[in-house]
C-alpha cells in the first residue's frame, strides 16, 4: 500500500527536529533544565502518538509492509530508499519510544550534562527510528551504522568505564561488522543491478558462493550486536560499567537492531549444509547463556545481575528466531514489547536506589522498606521479569521452550536452567532490598518517589499486564 502522506519520514523526522530545538534551548542560571527537558519529553510522545496512528491505519493481518514510501535518492546508479512498517517493527517502534519516557523522566532531577545526554538520545532515537521503517537493504544499512555514532558520542562522555581498551574493543568489533555488512551491500547491487528490499533478501536460495558470502557477512555483522560468545565479552565489558540510566537503555536497544536482522534477513528455506553452522551456533548459544546467569547469580553488582538477565533474554529470542517458525517470531516480538518495558524500569529503579543510597550514605539492604510505593512496582516489574503471567514475556517463553525442547531436549533443558538461574538473581536481589531486619536509615529522612512518577509506573505495570491479555489491546483501546 503506497502512502501519500509521508508519516513515516515524520516519525524519523521528529526526534531530530527535537534535538535541533533542545540544541537551542536554554539552560538556566541554577543548572536546571526544564527546557531541555520538556522539548525531548514532548517530541518522543509527539512520536507516540504517531506511532498509534500508523497502527490505526495499517491493516495488521495483512503480511507484507505498509504505508509505503519511496525516494529516489540517486538515478545511476538507480538507488531507490524505501519506508515501510508491519506489525513487527511498529511495536519495537512502540516499545523503544516508551522506554525513552521512562528514562527520561528518571533522570530528569539529573542535571550532570543533561542537555548533551537529551541531544545525543534523541539523535539516537530518530537513527533507529529510521531503521526500523527501512524497506530497503541501503536504508536498512545506513541508518543500522549510523546510529552507533550517538552510542559512541554517549560512552565516550557518560560511560564512566575505567578501562579504555573496552571502549576500543567495542569499536573494533563494530566496526569489522560494519565493513562485513557494507562489502555485502555493494555485492548484492551488483548482483541485483539495482536496489534491494528487505523481502526480497530473505528469499535468497543460497545456491552459489556468492550468494553464501553475502548471508554469512551479514549473518557475522549482525551476531556481532547480540551478546553471543566471543562478543558478549565487549557488551558485558561496557554495559556493566554503565552508571547512566538512558545509557544503558541505549546499549540495550542496540542487540535488539541484530535481532531484528536476522528477523529481516533469514532465509525461508536453509539449505542442509548450514545445518551444522545453525547447530554451532546454538551449542555456543547455549553455554554462553549458562555461563554469564552463573556469574550473574554470583555477582553482587545490581547492574551485571541486570546485564546477565538481558543477555539470556536475548540469547534465548535469537535461538527462537533461528527456528524460522512464523509464530514464534510474532510471538517474539509481542515479548520484546513487554521485555524493554521490563528492563527499563528495573534499571531506572536501579539508579534511583544508586543515587539514594550514595546521597544518605547507608547500604541498600532493605532499602525498598523506606519506599512504599518504589516496592510496589519494583516488585510488579521483578514478577513480570522472571516469567509470572503478568506480562506476554511469560507466553514468549512458554512457546519458545516448548519448541526448542522439542527439537533438542538437552539445548532446551540447558536454556531453562540459565532462566531459572537469572530469575532466581533477581527474586534475591528483590528480596535483599525488601529485607527490613538489614535495614538501617540512621535517623535519615528519605522520600519515596513522587505521585506523578508513581503513577507513570502504574501505567507502565498496568501495559504489561494488558500485553498478557491481548498484545495489541491498544489499536482498539485508541
Amino acid at each position: 500500500m503506497l502512502n501519500s502522506f509521508s508519516i513515516l519520514s515524520l516519525i524519523v523526522a521528529i526526534p531530530f527536529l527535537g534535538m535541533l530545538f533542545t540544541l537551542a534551548a536554554k539552560e538556566a542560571e541554577n543548572g536546571k533544565t526544564n527546557n531541555v527537558f520538556n522539548v525531548a519529553v514532548f517530541a518522543v510522545i509527539s512520536n507516540i502518538i504517531m506511532i498509534l496512528r500508523v497502527f490505526m491505519l495499517v491493516k495488521l493481518n495483512e503480511p507484507g509492509l505498509h504505508l509505503i514510501e519511496k525516494y529516489n535518492w540517486m538515478k545511476k546508479p538507480n538507488i531507490d530508499i524505501i519506508f515501510g512498517v508491519d506489525v513487527l517493527s511498529l511495536m519495537m517502534l512502540l516499545a523503544i519510544h516508551i522506554a525513552f519516557v521512562i528514562g527520561f523522566v528518571g533522570i530528569r532531577n539529573n542535571y550532570k550534562k543533561q542537555k548533551t545526554l537529551m541531544v545525543f538520545s534523541l539523535l539516537f532515537l530518530s537513527m533507529v527510528n529510521g531503521f526500523f521503517i527501512s524497506g530497503d537493504i541501503f536504508s536498512f544499512y545506513m541508518f543500522f551504522e549510523a546510529m552507533l555514532i550517538p552510542q559512541f558520542l554517549l560512552l565516550g562522555i557518560f560511560g564512566n568505564i575505567k578501562r579504555k581498551e573496552y571502549i576500543n574493543r567495542f569499536f573494533v568489533y563494530n566496526m569489522v561488522g560494519a565493513i562485513l555488512f557494507f562489502t555485502a551491500v555493494v555485492l548484492l547491487f551488483n548482483y541485483h543491478k539495482g536496489s534491494l528490499g528487505l523481502q526480497q533478501l530473505s528469499l535468497m536460495n543460497l545456491s552459489n558462493r556468492l550468494e553464501y558470502f553475502i548471508w554469512g557477512a551479514i549473518f557475522i555483522s549482525l551476531l556481532s550486536r547480540i551478546p553471543v560468545w566471543p562478543f558478549h565479552y565487549w557488551i558485558s565489558s561496557v554495559d556493566s560499567n554503565l552508571r547512566n540510566p538512558m545509557v544503558f537503555i541505549i546499549s540495550i536497544i542496540i542487540p535488539l537492531t541484530g535481532l531484528y536482522g536476522f528477523i529481516r534477513f533469514l532465509p525461508q528455506t536453509l539449505p542442509q549444509v548450514l545445518d551444522i553452522v545453525i547447530l554451532l551456533l546454538q551449542i555456543i548459544s547455549v553455554i554462553t547463556m549458562l555461563f554469564i546467569s552463573l556469574i550473574g547469580y554470583i555477582n553482587k553488582d545490581r547492574q551485571y545481575k541486570l546485564f546477565s538477565y538481558i543477555t539470556v533474554y536475548y540469547i534465548m529470542y535469537l535461538l527462537g528466531v533461528l527456528t524460522g517458525k512464523e509464530d514464534i517470531l510474532l510471538n517474539i516480538v509481542y515479548s520484546l514489547f513487554s521485555y524493554l518495558l521490563i528492563v527499563t524500569c528495573l534499571e531506572i529503579f536501579s539508579y534511583y536506589l544508586y543515587k539514594e543510597q550514595s546521597e544518605h550514605s547507608v547500604l541498600d539492604d532493605g532499602m525498598l522498606c523506606a519506599y512504599p510505593r518504589l516496592s510496589i512496582v519494583y516488585g510488579f516489574v521483578t514478577l513480570a521479569a522472571v516469567g509470572l503471567p503478568l506480562s506476554s514475556l511469560f507466553m514468549s517463553n512458554f512457546l519458545i521452550l516448548s519448541n526448542l525442547l522439542a527439537d533438542n531436549i538437552q539445548m532446551g533443558i540447558i536454556m531453562l536452567l540459565a532462566i531459572i538461574i537469572v530469575s532466581c538473581a533477581l527474586l534475591n536481589e528483590f528480596f535483599r532490598l525488601r529485607d527490613f531486619e538489614k535495614w538501617n536509615a540512621n535517623g535519615v529522612e528519605i522520600k519515596d518517589i513522587n505521585g506523578k512518577y508513581f503513577a507513570l509506573m502504574l501505567f507502565v505495570c498496568f501495559c504489561l499486564m494488558m500485553s498478557f491479555v491481548k498484545p495489541l489491546w491498544f489499536v482498539f483501546v485508541f
